[in-house]
């Protein structure tokens, strides 16, 4: 009973020891990088991308550098123009998507860069048909596709919506829950279902101010 004791305690010192010298977070991340590497357009370089992150048509995809995608992320891209050697979506340098994050592209979401995603975030710049009632809409073709910006230095709080055609300004901050169906200029901030600008920040008074 005492040699296995000593044999365990051994064991458990040794793989300590490998352990230290091997970090396995920063291995697994290398090798979730590589993989992304070897389906997506372009991938840079310092990024953590967590376990369970999707993307489906990855060769329309482009990663800047120093991003982190945390798990759960599903980014798939259905490319209206097959033949396009252009990137459909367009993560820009320092960029943090959260738990959750979801991007359905057809015609173009463009994220800039240093912009933060809460968890649930939700990005898609088509919808789905409904006009022939006899066919189940998941049968029926997509539509509306229209391209998605999020400006510079934006920060989207937790389960948030953006359609198609919207353009988020720089700095601005959109509330949790909301819904985004129109542009939001730059610096403001927006909130509600459709989410509307209740507060624009004033250079000259270097505050954020209410709008009636």
């Amino acid at each position: 009973m005492q040699k296995y004791n000593i044999k365990r305690s051994l064991q458990r010192w040794y793989f300590d020891k490998v352990r230290r010298k091997i970090n396995f977070n920063r291995l697994t991340n290398f090798l979730r990088v590589i993989g992304l590497k070897l389906r997506c357009q372009h991938v840079g370089r310092s990024n953590n991308i967590d376990r369970g992150v999707t993307v489906v048509h990855g060769q329309y995809l482009h990663i800047g550098n120093g991003c982190t995608i945390h798990k759960d992320t599903f980014i798939h891209i259905a490319a209206l123009d097959k033949k396009t050697v252009e990137p459909i979506v367009k993560i820009g340098d320092n960029c943090h998507l959260s738990f959750r994050t979801w991007i359905a592209a057809r015609a173009g979401v463009t994220i800039e860069d240093d912009v933060l995603f809460a968890p649930g975030v939700v990005i898609q710049d088509y919808d789905h048909a409904f006009d022939d009632i006899e066919m189940p809409i998941h049968q029926q073709p997509l539509v509306d596709a229209k391209p998605i910006r999020i400006g510079r230095g934006a920060f989207l709080a937790a389960n948030v919506v953006v359609t198609g055609g919207v353009t988020i300004g720089s700095g601005s901050v959109i509330g949790a829950n909301s819904v985004v169906t129109a542009d939001v200029p730059d610096y403001c901030l927006a909130v509600g279902c459709p989410a509307r600008v209740i507060k624009r920040y004033n250079p000259a008074s270097v505050s954020w101010e209410r709008i009636n």
